[in-house]
C-alpha cells in the first residue's frame, strides 16, 4: 500500500481545488429521473463516441451511481450487474476467486478469473492481451456508472469480446467534499472508507480508499480487501484535457473451495475437501495507472491517446501437494488511441472513429510443492510467459434520413502468446500468433420519436489465454510425461445476429427488447483436470440463442418498477471427446449458463428523496456444472428489502440504509465451479442476512 499512498497524496496535492461556487465550466450533476439512467443518458461503449442510449442500435444498459451505491452493499460487481439482462455475474461467496461472469453465455465455462468478455475501468483494460480478465480492483463506492454492452457491437473491442463491461469513476463536484462511509452486517462483514472530491474551473478530482472485511458465510472463507481509487481531470486549455487514473487493490482471502452434492446436503456452510488440510488461500496486490489525453483539433475532429501500465502479484495455495503453491508476477502495459470525426456526406450526418490499440503482459510464474499449506523445496515450475496484441479499428455511423441510420466497423487483430520454461527448456510450450479480421454492421429505423427497431450482425474471435495453453493434456493425465504445453489450441470464432426494439415510456420510462443468435466454432473447453491442473481443447461447434427484455416503468410520481429478464439456450451442436475422455454429445447445455434469469425491483421514493423503500427479486434457472451435464445446480428465486433515509444538516448530506437479503431464508447454490475434477461443483449462497450502513458528505464551502 506504500506506493498507493504516495500516489494518492500526489494526486491530492495536484487536485486541491479553489472555491468553485461560481467557477465557469463547472456544473452540478444532472438530477436523476428516478431510474438513474434517463432517456437522454449519454453512453460511449457502443460507438466509442458520445451518443444517446436510445439512439444506439445495440443492447446496452447503463447502471447509474444510485443503483450502484444507494442501499447497496457495494462489495461486488455482481450487485449492479443483476440489472442488465443477458449479463450473469454469479457471486461465489469466495473472495479468493473472481465472480463467474458471462455475457449471453460467453465466458460462463471459465475455470478462473473472467474471460470471454472485455472489462474496462476508466478506459484502462481489466482484460489483458490474452483475454484473461480481473475485476477485484473495481471500486464501487466511487463508481459513477457501469455500461454493459452485448451483441455484435462488442466484437469491435477485439479478442475475447463476447460482451463489454465498462466502469466509470465519478467526477469531482464543485467545491470540496469529504464523504466517510461505513457498513456492517452478517458474517462479520464490515466495510468502511473515505471519499474526497472537488472541482474548480480547471480541474476536478476524486480519491477513495476503503477496507472490506468478512468472516465469510462458509468455514474457511474469511477475507480482507483494501481498495483505493483516484481520478484527476485537468483542463489544459479550451481544447485540451488530461485525465489521470490510479488504483490499487490488496487482497488476502481464504478459499473454502467447492462442495460435492453430498457435502452440500450435509452442511452447506462447510469448507470443501482439502481446504483445511492445505490451508487454501490467495493474496493479490495490484497497482495500475493511466493517462487519457484528449485534444480537439477542430470543431469536427479530435484525438485521444491513453497509455497505461500496472503490475499484479498473486500467490495462491491450492489443494494439492505437487505444484500446490503458485506465484505469479504480471507486468502489463499498453496504449490506446482514437481519432474522432463528425461531419456530413451529401448533407447526411456522419461520425467516424478510428484508432490503434496495443498492449501486453509479461508473466513470471513459479510453482512449488505444498506440505500442509506451506511452501517447501525449490521451484518445480519456473516459466516466463508473455502476451501481445496490436489492433487497428475503424467504425462509422451515417444518419441517412431522419428515420434511418447505418453503423459499420472493422477491426484487424494480432495476438501473440509465448511461454518459456526456465528450468527445462525442452518442455517449453513455445509461441503462436493469432490473427483475425472482425466486423459488424447495423441498421436502425425510427418508427416514431423515441421508438426504434434495429438489426445488427457481427463476427468475433476468442483466443486461448496463457493459462489455457500452459498445460498439455498428456501432462495433466500423467505428471511423469513432460509438459510440452498446449500452444496449438485454436482461437474460437463467432458469428452473431441481433434484432431489437427500443421505446420510451413517458418522460422517464423505457422498454428494450433484443433477440439474438450466435454460432461459435472451436470454442475453448476443458479437456482434462487433475489435482488443480487443467488442460484445454477445442469444441467443434456451439450455439447460443435467446431473448432479453428490460423495462423501467414509472407507475406514479413516487413508485417505479424495473425488470430485467433473459432467456438463453446455450448448447453444444456437434459431439466431441471432451472432459477427461468423456463424450460431450450434441444438445448438451453449456455449463455455467442459467437458462433463464430475472431481476425485478419495485421502489417507492418520496418526491424530496428523503425516504426510499424497495423490494428486489433475483432469480435464476438450473445450471449445468459440467460439459457432460451429469451435475446440476437447482434454480432459485430470492427476495431482498432495503430502505434508505436521507437528511441535510447544515453542511452535511447524510444517508442511512438497511437491507435484508434472502428474506425468506432460501437454501440455494449461488454459483458453480465448472468441470471441477473432484465433483466439488457447488458454492452455496447465504441464508437470510442483513446489512446496515451510513454515509455522510461534508461540503467545505
Amino acid at each position: 500500500m506504500r506506493r498507493n499512498g504516495i500516489a494518492l497524496v500526489f494526486l491530492a496535492a495536484l487536485a486541491s481545488p479553489a472555491r468553485a461556487a461560481d467557477a465557469p465550466g463547472v456544473r452540478e450533476p444532472a438530477a436523476s429521473t428516478g431510474n438513474d439512467a434517463p432517456l437522454d443518458a449519454v453512453v460511449v461503449s457502443a460507438s466509442r463516441t458520445e451518443q444517446r442510449i436510445m439512439d444506439t442500435a445495440a443492447s446496452i444498459d447503463v447502471i447509474g451511481r444510485q443503483q450502484i451505491q444507494d442501499g447497496q452493499a457495494a462489495f461486488n460487481l455482481s450487485e449492479p450487474l443483476a440489472r442488465a439482462p443477458g449479463l450473469v455475474a454469479l457471486n461465489r461467496q469466495n473472495y479468493a476467486q473472481d465472480l463467474l461472469i458471462s455475457s449471453r453465455g460467453f465466458g460462463a465455462n471459465s475455470t478462473f478469473g473472467a474471460r470471454g468478455l472485455r472489462i474496462y475501468v476508466d478506459g484502462i483494460p481489466g482484460t489483458m492481451a490474452d483475454g484473461q480478465g480481473q475485476i477485484s480492483h473495481i471500486d464501487l463506492p466511487s463508481a459513477e456508472r457501469v455500461e454493459v454492452l452485448r451483441g455484435p457491437f462488442s466484437v469491435l473491442y477485439g479478442n475475447s469480446a463476447g460482451g463489454v463491461v465498462s466502469v466509470f469513476t465519478e467526477s469531482g463536484r464543485p467545491g470540496l467534499h469529504a464523504t466517510p462511509y461505513f457498513s456492517a452486517g452478517s458474517f462479520g462483514q464490515m466495510k468502511g472508507g473515505l471519499k474526497v472530491d472537488g472541482a474548480d474551473a480547471t480541474r476536478d478530482f476524486v480519491i477513495d480508499a476503503g477496507t472490506l472485511r468478512t468472516q465469510g458465510y462458509r468455514e474457511h472463507g474469511s477475507a480482507d480487501r483494501q481498495n483505493a481509487n483516484a481520478k484527476l481531470g485537468l483542463r489544459l486549455g479550451e481544447d485540451t484535457t488530461l485525465g489521470v487514473i490510479a488504483n490499487n487493490v490488496s487482497l488476502s482471502a481464504l478459499d473454502p473451495l467447492g462442495l460435492t452434492a453430498s457435502q452440500l446436503a450435509f452442511d452447506r456452510h462447510a469448507a470443501g475437501t482439502g481446504a483445511i488440510t492445505y490451508n487454501t488461500r490467495k493474496t493479490v496486490n495490484q497497482t495500475q495507472g493511466g493517462l487519457v489525453f484528449t485534444h480537439r483539433v477542430s470543431a469536427d475532429d479530435s484525438f485521444t491517446i491513453a497509455p497505461y501500465l500496472g503490475d499484479r502479484q498473486t500467490m495462491q495455495y491450492l489443494a494439492t501437494a505437487t505444484n500446490g503453491v503458485l506465484r505469479l508476477q504480471r507486468n502489463y502495459y499498453g496504449l490506446n488511441s482514437a481519432w474522432n470525426h463528425r461531419g456530413e456526406i451529401a448533407a447526411m450526418p456522419l461520425t467516424l472513429v478510428a484508432g490503434i490499440e496495443g498492449g501486453g503482459n509479461d508473466d513470471h510464474r513459479l510453482g512449488y510443492a505444498s506440505t500442509a499449506g506451506n511452501q517447501t523445496g525449490p521451484a518445480t515450475q519456473d516459466y516466463s510467459m508473455l502476451a501481445r496484441n496490436l489492433d487497428g479499428f475503424a467504425q462509422g455511423s451515417l444518419r441517412a434520413s431522419d428515420a434511418v441510420a447505418f453503423t459499420a466497423g472493422l477491426r484487424a487483430s494480432r495476438t501473440a502468446l509465448e511461454s518459456q520454461s526456465n528450468l527445462t527448456p525442452a518442455q517449453s510450450p513455445g509461441g503462436h500468433a493469432y490473427r483475425a479480421l472482425t466486423g459488424m454492421g447495423s441498421v436502425q429505423y425510427d418508427l416514431r420519436e423515441q421508438t426504434s427497431v434495429y438489426a445488427s450482425y457481427g463476427t468475433g474471435f476468442d483466443t486461448p489465454t496463457l493459462n489455457q495453453v500452459f498445460y498439455s493434456p498428456a501432462y495433466v493425465a500423467n505428471p511423469s510425461n513432460p509438459n510440452t504445453g498446449n500452444i496449438g489450441l485454436q482461437a474460437a470464432s463467432t458469428r452473431q445476429v441481433e434484432i431489437g426494439l427500443k421505446s420510451a415510456l413517458g418522460r422517464s420510462g423505457r422498454v428494450t427488447l433484443a433477440i439474438f443468435d450466435a454460432a461459435t466454432t472451436n470454442e475453448v473447453v476443458v479437456d482434462s483436470s487433475v489435482s488443480g491442473k487443467t488442460a484445454f481443447g477445442n469444441a467443434p461447434a456451439t450455439h447460443r440463442k435467446g431473448v432479453e427484455l428490460s423495462l423501467v416503468a414509472p407507475l406514479s410520481v413516487e413508485v417505479q418498477a424495473s425488470v430485467a429478464l433473459a432467456a438463453i439456450d446455450a448448447r453444444v451442436t456437434q459431439t466431441y471427446q471432451g472432459y477427461s475422455g468423456t463424450t460431450v454429445v450434441s444438445g448438451n447445455r453449456i455449463p455455467g449458463v442459467p437458462g433463464q434469469t430475472a431481476f425485478a425491483e419495485l421502489m417507492w421514493r418520496r418526491p424530496d428523496r428523503a425516504l426510499e423503500v424497495a423490494a428486489e427479486t433475483r432469480a435464476a434457472a438450473t445450471i449445468a456444472a459440467n460439459d457432460v451435464n451429469g451435475a446440476w445446480s437447482g434454480g432459485y428465486g430470492v427476495v431482498a428489502l432495503r430502505a434508505v433515509a436521507r437528511q441535510r444538516v447544515a453542511r452535511w448530506d447524510i444517508s442511512e440504509f438497511a437491507r435484508v437479503d434472502n428474506l425468506f431464508d432460501r437454501a440455494y447454490v449461488g454459483s458453480v465451479i465448472v468441470n471441477q475434477a473432484s465433483s466439488q461443483f457447488y458454492e452455496s449462497a447465504p441464508g437470510r442476512n442483513w446489512l446496515v450502513g451510513v454515509r455522510a458528505s461534508y461540503n467545505f464551502e
